[in-house]
């Protein structure tokens, strides 16, 4: 794992393949995992961590929100950025799909993971829980960047699942995200967010979902998240594999 702890733009940029939010966010996570932040602990602000890293500040951005979508810290929108857990999570990553019988699978357990996730939420869920999802939704809305859209959409999804009170079920989730893939993650992105318009609908069934979580309407949460998950189904059955 390349770690950079100085550098400019460019030379982050020209670290082999890798964009330079990925490996910003791999120093950060080492320095949690190494205890330099402890979980509660507030990072460094956007700005110091730019200047300290050498990298543009929306570099640093990109790499708190791929950070957030892991489960390692809560970006709190106009609060903060605050450790979530300094270790790995206890699941293993699973393995890349490969067939359209393995994705058939993956959607089937999805579907009744999340849908019963947004129904505990809806009954378990924090003020905390909420303002991180309306965070995460608030990043959404206001975003046109491709990465930082698709990175939101499973924030939120994994902001749910926290909501809902079990640590296992977000591990879990975690590792169905794991286990999408490089191409499945492309035609996944493509599909969201080739035109405005699509992701402004994908906003638009989040906020519902959300709504429900705070009304603690576990059925209508139940009912919505399966309404999104369903719609998600229809464009992934249309995948071809080689």
């Amino acid at each position: 794992m390349t770690v950079l702890k100085h550098g400019t733009e460019s030379e982050v940029t020209m670290c082999m393949i890798r964009k330079a939010y990925e490996v910003i966010a791999d120093t950060l996570r080492d320095h949690i995992r190494q205890g330099e932040w402890p979980e509660g602990t507030r990072l460094p602000s956007v700005e110091q961590l730019a200047q300290r890293h050498g990298v543009g500040r929306s570099t640093i951005r990109e790499a708190l929100m791929s950070l957030k979508t892991q489960g390692w810290v809560d970006v709190r929108h106009g609060g903060g950025t605050f450790v979530l857990r300094t270790s790995e999570p206890l699941t293993a990553e699973a393995p890349e799909i490969e067939s359209a019988e393995q994705l058939r699978e993956w959607l089937e357990l999805r579907f009744i993971l999340e849908t019963e996730s947004a129904a505990l939420a809806a009954s378990r869920r924090s003020e905390a829980d909420l303002t991180g999802l309306r965070s995460i939704l608030a990043d959404m809305g206001s975003s046109n960047e491709e990465a930082l859209l698709e990175k939101a959409d499973a924030a939120f999804h994994l902001g749910i699942a926290r909501a809902a009170g079990n640590g296992l079920l977000v591990r879990t989730l975690e590792g169905l995200f794991l286990s999408m893939g490089s191409v499945m993650r492309e035609s996944r992105r493509l599909w969201l967010f080739a035109e405005r318009s699509e992701s402004d609908r994908l906003y638009e069934e989040h906020l519902s979902i959300l709504d429900a979580v705070e009304r603690q309407e576990a059925s209508l949460a139940r009912e919505r998240m399966s309404a999104h998950l369903r719609k998600v189904e229809q464009v992934l059955h249309q995948l071809q594999f080689r």
